[in-house]
């Protein structure tokens, strides 16, 4: 891997911790609105990119709670246990 791509990729890396704060804030704030439709958008986001940063953990998570929301289900097990692996970055 070039010099290039791997300081990229570091960058890019370094944005997804930055931003954990944030997706915290949205999925506690979509949480309590109810606002299925935002958790289910945020959790699909993160499933996809969480795994490219090595954080399988959330990846999982992220995917947990966007099953949750497609079957119905109650999100707050999930979505709890997201932000909670969001906050331990």
């Amino acid at each position: 891997m070039s010099q290039a791509l791997k300081a990229k990729l570091a960058e890019l890396e370094r944005r997804f911790v930055e931003r954990a704060d944030e997706h915290r804030r949205a999925i506690a704030g979509a949480l309590a609105a109810g606002n299925r439709q935002e958790l289910a958008e945020r959790a699909h986001k993160l499933a996809g990119i969480a795994g490219m940063f090595g954080q399988p953990a959330i990846g999982a998570a992220a995917l947990a709670l966007e099953e949750a929301v497609e079957t119905g289900s109650d999100p707050q097990p999930a979505a709890t246990r997201l932000i909670d692996l969001l906050g331990a970055l």
